[in-house]
């Protein structure tokens, strides 16, 4: 269901009742929180756009591993791209626009935990590892370039609003195994005394992952502390986080025609340590009038190490390390020291990207939310500041390292001195935000919207001064919308909304041709960047039928100004290069959905057409492409071609049925057409494939206390890629005969998982 079932209560029934006076209550409404930071919410038929929502139910009933992986199998105009090739590192993309872990893509959606702003202060990106789904009461993925979301909200935003005591008491323990070594184990227990409750819950996940060289660990915990009166509610947040995920990428073409679980190069190792505490709550001053705040700390401690190949450094006759393009310099190290290497065979010669970020965020927002009718027509004001603060240390090396036989790397010792990074970055944002929403009839509302963002980022080189510097970035940006009810089943909705992106610290020290940079970035001096702005329209048609099927019909048209794009400058799998503006990118599209229930079925499909394409004219630049050795690599995009990544076509279909009142069975079926290379913006090269897979589940209640599930992912165990890059296939030991420079970034096959759950 598009929103989330809440129960509001008219502040005169609960806030300043005096004793003896009659306490009204109104009825559950299907209401959707319209700002980070919720509140009171609107329902949806008051919303001036297409809004997807889920609850915990759903996502107990999908079985999926985790959250990407739920909207990934059931919201429209949603895609995952593998191209880290783990199921916790994926770039999820929604409408074209990107949330994913890595650096180097240009992040478009922001995310949202109880209010707090998630995506990384160091690279916007978002860590869906750090994500327990069994925390989440309910979501709401909000479209469109909505400036109440804040920062990086270009082409959408996620609200996540986690579980307490009082909406989800009981205790559980579930564990499943099965296919790809995979073992997990959850936990949650819940309590309340109607003034005081509790709830905390915890994943471990341990799996050997269906390629080689790819084990991953997740282990999370989620408590909530609260407090609640008629009026008042108040609840502490903590959320911890262990994760070591390893995901060694896209893989030649022609090593996966020989053997899909092989691995190009390993290994390719990320692993988070996550702390936030975050202090929410919302008092009611008056019958129309509420309080809502909340005031947080976030820690996350990022470790990586990738072992690649390399094509800048050679051996001379004396056995020194000297630069491929000047043989007559010899590399030194972090000592200055010459790097001697011996008799090492060129061809196994490797390196060992390492990086370590510290990152420490907090901030406070706050809102009011007036409720006084206007004339006789209702109305809803929120009024809201924020302020967040961010600190990360970022530090990066390259060690020369040697390939083994299976083509992982053992370190030689020497750090290559040109290479070492050690950067402090502060960054500042101050917003003020506010909503209206005024029903000028029965039938007719118009919401107004708008907020003021302000952005400072301080870099400190602790190692010199090049990478010193300061840059800020401020607008203001608006949005207006209407709804219309011409029958009660038949709402119409339409809105223009404006966002912006200031670019992240990662991409502001990326930015030189000059000087590019190796993901996760070893970062140099650079020009500044422009900020990036999202402008939107959006309209369409939302209802019910027969009482019993909901459904939308919408188009969206979102123009990016300054859109911010990686140009690989070269590296054995596209790795090196920086960031520029490139321009004008528009992503503009049709979404049909529709949504039911009848008797024993409950069912959904989705449906997107999505035009994403670049319209200005630019030089992109793509070494390993076949179409650009003529040019040096160089690539002449034009207005109109495609952006790499993104599929024209996507649809998604899904039903359970009870065969029983204890016994269901589900599946869903998705599908989406090829899409281009990343490496290919000008759009002469073939596609990646397009395909179908469909995954298939089943739910079995013993009785109270014991029930038995069970998941087949890729029923059919059709072989599927989706993620395209251009890259070297030669550079490492046993692929000398490789010629193709595609690399593709392949599905999972055929798994299966059998678990039981629990209940006192």
């Amino acid at each position: 269901m598009a929103g989330v079932a809440m129960i509001i209560l008219l502040p005169a029934s609960t806030a300043n009742a005096q004793e003896g006076e009659t306490v009204y209550t109104l009825p559950p409404l299907d209401v959707i929180g319209i700002t980070p930071l919720h509140g009171v919410g609107l329902s949806k038929q008051l919303i001036p756009s297409h809004i997807q929502g889920a609850t915990a139910e759903d996502l107990k009933r999908q079985q999926s591993l985790n959250l990407s992986d739920f909207l990934n199998q059931t919201f429209g105009s949603i895609n995952l791209n593998a191209a880290q090739n783990n199921p916790f590192q994926p770039d999820l993309q929604y409408r074209g626009f990107t949330a994913s872990p890595l650096l180097g893509l240009p992040q478009g959606l922001a995310v949202f935990q109880d209010g707090v702003r998630i995506n990384e202060p160091f690279g916007d990106a978002v860590n869906w590892d750090l994500i327990p789904p069994s925390a989440i009461a309910s979501i709401n993925l909000m479209p469109g370039s909505n400036p109440l979301f804040g920062l990086n909200a270009l082409g959408g935003a996620l609200s996540i609003q986690t579980k307490d005591g009082f909406t989800a008491p009981g205790h559980a323990v579930q564990t499943y195994g099965g296919s790809f070594g995979r073992a997990a184990v959850e936990f949650e227990s819940g309590a309340n005394n109607g003034a005081l409750g509790y709830f905390i819950t915890g994943n471990f996940i341990d799996e050997a992952g269906w390629r080689d060289e790819s084990p991953s660990q997740v282990k999370q915990i989620f408590a909530d502390f609260g407090w609640q009166t008629p009026g008042t509610t108040l609840d502490l947040k903590v959320t911890a986080a262990d994760t070591d995920l390893n995901g060694n990428g896209a893989a030649p073409i022609e090593l996966l025609a020989r053997d899909r679980e092989a691995v190009f190069t390993f290994p390719d190792n990320t692993q988070n340590e996550l702390v936030m505490v975050n202090l929410i709550g919302d008092h009611w001053l008056t019958d129309t009038v509420q309080l809502t705040g909340n005031a947080y700390y976030r820690r996350n401690d990022r470790d990586t190490f990738n072992g690649d190949g390399q094509e800048e450094f050679e051996v001379d006759e004396e056995g020194f390390l000297v630069e491929a393009d000047n043989p007559d310099e010899r590399v030194v190290d972090r000592e200055n020291g010459e790097i001697f290497v011996g008799e090492a065979d060129e061809d196994e010669l490797a390196i060992n990207n390492k990086s370590q970020t510290e990152q420490e965020s907090y901030g406070v927002s706050f809102q009011s939310t007036f409720l006084q009718p206007i004339a006789g027509r209702d109305n809803q004001l929120i009024l809201g500041v924020s302020y967040a603060e961010a600190e990360a240390d970022f530090n990066f090396e390259t060690e020369m390292a040697q390939f083994t036989e299976s083509r992982g790397t053992r370190g030689l010792g020497p750090v290559v001195a040109d290479t070492l990074v050690s950067v402090n970055i502060n960054s500042r944002t101050y917003s003020f935000f506010f909503t209206d929403t005024f029903s000028l009839t029965e039938a007719l509302a118009v919401t107004f919207s708008g907020r003021y963002n302000h952005t400072e980022i301080e870099l400190s080189d602790q190692l010199g001064t090049a990478l010193n510097g300061e840059h800020s970035f401020s607008r203001f940006n608006p949005a207006v919308g209407l709804t219309y009810a011409f029958r009660p089943e038949v709402n119409f909705y339409g809105n223009y909304s404006e966002s912006s992106r200031a670019p992240t610290p990662s991409e502001l020290t990326c930015a030189d041709p000059e000087d590019p940079c190796r993901l996760p970035n070893s970062f140099v001096a650079d020009p500044p960047l422009e900020q990036v702005v999202a402008k939107t329209g959006e309209a369409g048609f939302r209802g019910t039928l027969l009482g019993q099927i909901d459904w939308n019909a919408n188009w969206f048209h979102t123009r990016n100004e300054d859109d911010i794009l990686f140009q690989t400058t070269g590296g054995v799998t596209a790795s090196e290069g920086f960031f520029e503006n490139v321009g004008e990118t528009l992503r503009q599209g049709v979404e049909v959905g529709l949504r039911g229930r009848h008797e024993r079925w409950r069912w959904f499909a989705h449906y997107t057409y999505l035009e994403a394409t670049f319209e200005t004219p630019f030089i992109a630049l793509s070494p390993s492409n076949p179409q650009a050795e003529e040019n040096e690599g160089r690539l002449q995009v034009e207005a109109g071609d495609r952006i790499p990544g993104l599929p024209k076509h996507n649809f998604k279909v899904g039903a359970d049925y009870w065969l029983r009142p204890n016994l269901s069975l589900g599946f869903d079926v998705l599908g989406q057409s090829s899409l281009r290379f990343r490496g290919d913006e000008s759009n002469d090269f073939s596609q990646v494939p397009g395909f179908v897979i469909a995954n298939l589940r089943g739910r079995y209640i013993v009785n109270k206390h014991l029930e038995i599930f069970a998941r087949v992912q890729n029923l059919f165990d059709q072989d599927y890629e989706t993620f395209g890059v251009f890259g070297e296939p030669d550079e490492a030991p046993g692929l000398s005969d490789l010629e193709d420079p595609r690399f593709l970034g392949p599905g999972a096959p055929i798994g299966a998982w059998v678990g039981v759950r629990l209940t006192p």
